[in-house]
């Protein structure tokens, strides 16, 4: 019986080619990267090297690379350290994946709506940013997803961008584009926001790699 797996909106099976590019790894060079010796080194230039290639795939410098454990705790790190980082509030549409959702109303920040698309609403997102601006409010993140997890909406980041410029030009744009590398470059979406978190499972790498 053939089974073939179609959920790859949640996982994707590893690449042939990541699973070659790791085997060392999970049976060779196995030393902590901070350390001095050769081995030490060698993992070093390995997450070194890594960095380099995830940055020329999103078109920014390496130095703005963080490596984390999933893309739910790159959402997290984003909005949680932005909001610390310059204290006002956080602002994401309803349809948000629950990892930045459930964070930006833990810290007890404003949901706007979304279209029938499933889009945001930019008509509502100018609405919300204005009422705050007027009441003296402080907007520290605004984070709008890439793609949607679900129903596969791409929301426009280059005029969210320029309405966020507009409307409350403090705050940090961040897009969880988890979803976005098997449909769209991200080199054209990384120019229009501060912060984009990625999950390496999504895209045919392995799992625990945000």
């Amino acid at each position: 019986m053939s089974i073939t797996y179609l959920d790859h909106a949640a996982s994707t099976p590893m690449r042939p080619e990541a699973i070659e590019a790791m085997m060392p790894f999970l049976a060779d060079t196995y030393a902590n990267p901070s350390g001095a010796h050769r081995f030490a080194r060698q993992a070093r230039k390995a997450i070194d090297e890594s960095r380099d290639i995830v940055a020329a795939a999103l078109g920014c410098r390496p130095n703005e690379v963080v490596f984390t454990g999933c893309g739910t705790e790159s959402d997290n790190m984003a909005i949680t350290g932005a909001l610390t980082h310059s204290p006002g509030v956080a602002v994401c549409p309803a349809d948000e994946h629950h990892a930045v959702l459930e964070v930006v109303e833990h810290h007890g920040g404003v949901v706007v709506g979304v279209d029938a698309a499933g889009r945001v609403d930019l008509d509502a997102l100018a609405g919300v940013l204005d009422d705050l601006t007027a009441r003296d409010v402080a907007v520290a993140i605004v984070s709008v997803m890439t793609v949607n997890n679900e129903v596969g909406s791409i929301n426009d980041l280059a005029e969210v961008a320029k309405l966020i410029r507009r409307h409350a030009p403090g705050a940090l744009l961040h897009t969880d584009a988890v979803q976005a590398p098997c449909w769209i470059d991200l080199r054209e979406v990384t120019p229009h926001v501060d912060l984009l978190a990625l999950s390496g499972h999504k895209f045919g790498g392995p799992k625990g790699v945000g």
